[in-house]
Parts: C-alpha cells; sequence; structure tokens
C-alpha cells in the first residue's frame, strides 16, 4: 500500500508499506478520505515529535470501508462504512493517536469493535461529510461542554474547523442564537452557510458586534452584550482579554482551543461575577454517536468546510494549502 510518512520540517513523503496483518481481535480498513489536522499542521511546521515521530505513518481523521475481519470480531461486517475514533484505534492509547495511519491506504484497527472504535455511516453519506467525524467531535464536545441551552446566546470565536464544527453543532441541536468571530470574511461566510450570525472583529469590535446581534444587559451600571456562553476555538489571548472584560455575570467559557502562550485572568472578576472557566479536550462516545446523526440526518451543511481535496501522490501540496491558510477550513487527502 502507499502511506504519507512524516519526516521532519516541512517533509512529507508518499512510501510503500505492507498492508498490515490482521490479527484475531482486529479489522482491516480501505481507507477513502483522510483530514488533515491543525495538530498535524503544527508538527509539521515546527519539524518535532510532539506527537508524530520521525518516519511513522500518521493522520488521524480518517473515513473508510471495511475489507477484513479477525476470527474473534463479532459486530463489524465486511462492506461497512465506517468513521474512526483514533484514541481507541490501537492498543497504545491516546499516546500514538496521531500515527493512527489517516493517510495509509490501509488501516488496522485493534481491538475492533462497533461504537468503540468505528462507527458506522448512512450508505448515502460522501465520504467527504464523513471524514468530519473527528474534528466535529472535538467541537460538539467543546460547545456542549458550556451545558447550552434552547434559546441562549452563544458565542463561537475562531472560524477554524473546530469553531465551525462548535457551531454547527449547536445549531444542529436546536440551539439557534449562535454567532461566530473571527478576523477573516471568506471563513466567517462558512459560518452564515451553516446558520451563524458572523462578527468580523477587524471592522467591528467584540462588544459592539455581540451587542447588536444579542443586546445587552446592565451589570454594575455597564452595559455589556448579553451573551450566555462562549466558545473559545481562536486561542488568541488578546481576544480572551476581550471576553473577561465584557462577560456578564454566570456566563460559561469553554476553552478547546491549543493557546501556546500564558494568558493572564483576573480572577475578581471571574469571583464576582461567578464566571465559570471550563476546560474540554477530545470527545466521548456520546458526542461521537450525536456527531454521526448530525451527519447522517444532514443537520446542517457541514460538508461546506470541505475546502480542498488532494490526491495522496499530491500529500505534501495537500499540506503546503493547508499550512498557508488561505481560503481554506478543511483540507482533504483522497486515499481511492
Amino acid at each position: 500500500m502507499k502511506a504519507g510518512i512524516y519526516h521532519g520540517q516541512q517533509d512529507v513523503r508518499v512510501e510503500e508499506r505492507p498492508i498490515p496483518t490482521v490479527g484475531p481481535k482486529d479489522v482491516l480498513i480501505r481507507n477513502l478520505r483522510g483530514g488533515i489536522c491543525g495538530t498535524d499542521i503544527n508538527i509539521i511546521k515546527a519539524g518535532n515529535e510532539m506527537g508524530i515521530r520521525f518516519g511513522k505513518e500518521f493522520g488521524h481523521e480518517l473515513f473508510g470501508e471495511v475489507v477484513k475481519i479477525g476470527a474473534e470480531v463479532t459486530d463489524v461486517k465486511v462492506g461497512m462504512r465506517v468513521g474512526l475514533n483514533p484514541i481507541t484505534a490501537k492498543r497504545a492509547g491516546r499516546r500514538y493517536s496521531l500515527e493512527v495511519g489517516g493517510f495509509s491506504q490501509y488501516v488496522l484497527v485493534e481491538d475492533a469493535a462497533l461504537n468503540y472504535n468505528l462507527y458506522e455511516f448512512a450508505d448515502d453519506v460522501t465520504p467527504e461529510e464523513a471524514v468530519l467525524m473527528e474534528p466535529m467531535s472535538v467541537g460538539f464536545h467543546g460547545a456542549f461542554s458550556t451545558n447550552p441551552q434552547i434559546g441562549e446566546n452563544i458565542v463561537v470565536l475562531g472560524a477554524g474547523p473546530i469553531g465551525l464544527s462548535a457551531a454547527a453543532s449547536l445549531i444542529g441541536e436546536g440551539i439557534y442564537n449562535v454567532a461566530v468571530v473571527d478576523i477573516d470574511d471568506w471563513r466567517l461566510a462558512k459560518a452564515r452557510e451553516l446558520g451563524a450570525k458572523t462578527i468580523n472583529t477587524k471592522e467591528e469590535s467584540l462588544a459592539k458586534g455581540l451587542s447588536r446581534h444579542f443586546g445587552q444587559v446592565n451589570v454594575y451600571g455597564m452595559d455589556v452584550p448579553n451573551v450566555d456562553a462562549f466558545v473559545d476555538a481562536a486561542g488568541a489571548p488578546i481576544l480572551f482579554e476581550e471576553v473577561m472584560d465584557i462577560v456578564k455575570p454566570n456566563a460559561r467559557i469553554a476553552i478547546i482551543a491549543v493557546y501556546k502562550q500564558e494568558v493572564p485572568i483576573n480572577l475578581a472578576q471571574v469571583m464576582s461575577k461567578e464566571v465559570k472557566i471550563i476546560g474540554a479536550s477530545g470527545y466521548t462516545h456520546e458526542d461521537i454517536t450525536k456527531v454521526i446523526a448530525h451527519i447522517n440526518e444532514r443537520k446542517t451543511p457541514i460538508a461546506t468546510m470541505v475546502t480542498q481535496v488532494y490526491h495522496l501522490n499530491s500529500i505534501q501540496e495537500a499540506f503546503n494549502k493547508a499550512i498557508e491558510a488561505s481560503e481554506t477550513i478543511k483540507v482533504v487527502v483522497d486515499l481511492t
């Protein structure tokens, strides 16, 4: 088989590797699509081994079809069209979950079981829709860690893949008062396709944009936007500081972005306003099943996030485009 192999900074090559041998508890998937994640991008830009080792297969967002099953696997059938939970796909667990093989033509799933590491899709779901299962589960987990309620006003910071996934997840579950904040009009247009309101903080202040969409409430003599929860998928310290300046009492803030530097927090403000700051990482089985239903039922046009598809032979070009980040959301590799 052909496989995308990581060799260091800006260095991804297609190489021949043996098709994995299927053990009695394993399943072999023929990979159809692999998604490029922001984590992959950051590692390859830096050229380090913070999650992917040199010379290894990698990629953890994928969709494929089952082609071979081990003798002891009872609930998976040949021909099933499945998404993969990379955290449970290998016995090594989370430690090497970025090396599952999302850019390999065949992927071995160890200790395979339906609704544990394999999740079945409806027959009419396209590969471009299904490959979004993993990143959308991250966004779903982050959005719903705030315990959002129908009728509340929710703000998503960042219109990248995770931010748009968070917004789509909320809208798909009937929470329609969702605004997405970014500085890129092209990406914000994608958010509007999903049904979200938008704010470009290059054009207006965060406070003004949020007040325009959601109105204001008076807090200790000062009018602030009427926002019940924020989902931070941006990782922008200045934006987070603005949120803390205008947050209303009892608001919730979920952090799903990967911050690369420390951010000062006014704990007196957290205390006096009883603000809840929540960390959200990864996803649960329940998150994945909600996302599967969302994609199967096309609750939002989530496939608008797939902006480029490259063949495996052009994987370095695909990464170059993803790293460039110009008019891209989710860059996908076709393994067929």
